[in-house]
């Protein structure tokens, strides 16, 4: 069985509200469990895809944009300001 890549980076940083920045599979899985159960359907889908990608069956982009919806969907995650475009 090949080991799991818990240390894949995310896609980009995540931002928790009052929170850690998730920066990896590994982060992600050491937040989740040091929550609450997540009985709700979105963290539930964050955990299966987080889990599918670091056995190498799934895509890290998909793991960042789910814990990105459940974080969103618990007004937790922290939006960046949008950089301003050309010369300042």
């Amino acid at each position: 069985m090949p080991r799991k890549r818990w240390s894949a980076r995310l896609t980009r940083p995540i931002s928790v509200k009052n929170g850690p920045v998730l920066r990896t599979l590994h982060d992600v899985r050491i937040f989740i469990l040091d929550q609450p159960e997540r009985t709700q359907e979105h963290w539930q889908k964050a955990c299966d895809l987080m889990l599918a990608a670091a056995e190498h069956r799934g895509v890290v982009e998909a793991v960042t944009r789910q814990v990105e919806a459940a974080l969103f969907l618990e007004a937790r995650l922290v939006l960046e300001a949008a950089r301003p475009i050309g010369p300042r």
